[in-house]
C-alpha cells in the first residue's frame, strides 16, 4: 500500500472512533491535531525503509533512524510489520506518558509531533521539522491530547499493517519465524508472507479507488465532527 493511503486510512479508523464514541473527544483543536498525528502513524511501520518518504520526513534524524532499524528488523515490511512490531509499537505508545521530565510527557509530545510532521510531509503540505515542532507546540500547551497520545500511535501503525495485508506481497506476521506454505497461493506464500489480496498490488487502481474514498470520508467526518453540519 502507498503513502498516502495509509495515512488516509489510519486517519479514517480514527475518525470513526471518534465519531462512535469510542474515543470521547469533542473540542475542534484536539480532533484535528489527533487525526492528523494518526494519519502519520499510519506511516511508522515504514520506519524500516531507508528510502521511504518516512526517511526522508525529519533529516537527517530520520534517515539514520530509518538505516539502523531496516537494519535490525530483517527488511522493508518484516520485523516492523509483524505481530512483535505491533507489540512493540504498542507498548512503546502505552509507555510514553510514563517519562516525564518536569512533569511533561516529552516522549509522548516527540511522538506525536513526529507523527504529525510525517502526515504532513506524506499530504504534500509544509512538514518535516516545521509540522512537527507546530504539534508539539499545541500539544505542550494543550493538556487534553495527551491522554489520547497512544491511542493515536497504537491505532494508525496496526492500520498500517492492516493495510499492507490487503497487497497481494502481503506481510510476515509471524516474523522472525518464516512459515512457509505447503502450497503456495495468493493468500500464504512461500515467503511466509499472508495477505488477503484485496487491493491487488501497491499503487493498484482498487487502490486508488479507496483512497479517493477514505479522502471524501475523512474530509467529510472532519466537517461533522467539528461541528459544521451534523451526521
Amino acid at each position: 500500500m502507498m503513502g498516502y493511503t495509509h495515512s488516509l486510512s489510519a486517519a479514517a479508523v480514527w475518525l470513526a472512533l471518534v465519531h462512535h464514541g469510542v474515543v470521547p473527544i469533542s473540542d475542534r483543536p484536539t480532533i484535528l491535531v489527533t487525526t492528523l498525528a494518526c494519519a502519520g502513524a499510519g506511516m511508522l511501520p515504514d520506519i524500516d525503509h531507508k528510502n521511504g518518504t518516512i526517511a526522508h520526513s525529519i533529516p537527517p534524524i530520520s534517515r539514520w533512524t530509518c538505516a539502523v532499524i531496516q537494519r535490525i528488523s530483517g527488511g522493508h515490511r518484516q520485523g516492523t510489520h509483524s505481530l512483535i512490531g505491533v507489540g512493540i509499537f504498542w507498548a512503546l505508545a502505552l509507555s510514553s506518558p510514563h517519562y516525564l521530565w518536569w512533569g511533561v510527557p516529552w516522549v509522548s509530545i516527540i511522538l506525536v509531533a513526529y507523527a504529525g510532521g510525517l502526515a504532513l510531509r506524506t499530504f504534500g503540505a509544509p512538514g518535516g521539522w516545521i509540522g512537527a515542532v507546530a504539534v508539539a507546540s499545541f500539544a505542550y500547551y494543550s493538556s487534553q491530547p495527551i491522554e489520547f497520545f497512544p491511542l493515536v500511535i497504537g491505532v494508525g501503525s496496526s492500520v498500517h499493517i492492516l493495510g499492507d495485508a490487503l497487497t497481494r506481497r502481503g506481510v510476515n506476521l509471524l516474523w522472525p519465524l518464516t512459515v512457509k506454505a505447503p502450497i503456495s497461493s495468493i493468500f500464504w506464500k512461500k515467503s511466509g508472507n499472508m495477505a488477503l489480496p484485496i487491493l491487488g498490488v501497491s499503487g493498484s487502481r482498487r487502490e486508488q479507488f479507496l483512497a479517493v474514498a477514505l479522502m471524501f470520508y475523512v474530509v467529510w467526518a472532519l466537517i461533522s465532527l467539528t461541528g459544521f453540519i451534523k451526521f
